[in-house]
């Protein structure tokens, strides 16, 4: 549905609360290999999440730093991941890409969308980072789930 940017933004930001909920800093390659991505991309995807104006992780520079996640952005909703990475889009416009789509002059496909956008912008605008952090499903493949295990 999103962007891999954004997939691996959603993923990092999880991994970011569920490790500082047990009040744990962790590093880009601890975070890279937690959410099965490439290093350097990781770190491009944590400077727009802790950039001071969007903010939806914090870090702390030095031997003992790390990005962590406090209680007031733990209570921002996953849309607001999905705003920084510019992919609001994805879920709100045309599903066909045609510009002016809305009720009055619709696609063929707006009508059944219409229904299924309102639920999926209520999930991500009222699903927390706490929320989904807190749940114990998986936030990477399984096949990788089970190597690290072995």
């Amino acid at each position: 549905m999103f962007s891999k940017s954004t997939e691996y933004a959603l993923r990092a930001t999880i991994y970011i609360a569920r490790q500082s909920s047990i009040h744990k800093k962790v590093s880009i390659q601890e975070i890279a290999e937690g959410i099965d991505a490439p290093k350097h991309f990781t770190a491009k995807i944590l400077q727009l999440l802790s950039n001071k104006s969007t903010k939806i992780v914090s870090s702390i520079t030095g031997p003992s730093g790390g990005f962590f996640i406090t209680e007031e952005e733990r209570k921002k909703p996953i849309y607001s991941v999905i705003e920084i990475m510019n992919e609001t889009y994805v879920i709100e416009d045309c599903v066909l890409g045609l510009p002016n789509c809305n009720e009055k002059t619709p696609c063929s496909l707006y009508k059944p969308y219409e229904k299924i956008k309102k639920e999926l912008l209520k999930m991500f605008r009222d699903k927390t980072i706490d929320d989904i952090a807190n749940s114990k499903d998986r936030i990477i493949p399984v096949n990788l789930d089970f190597k690290k295990k072995s």
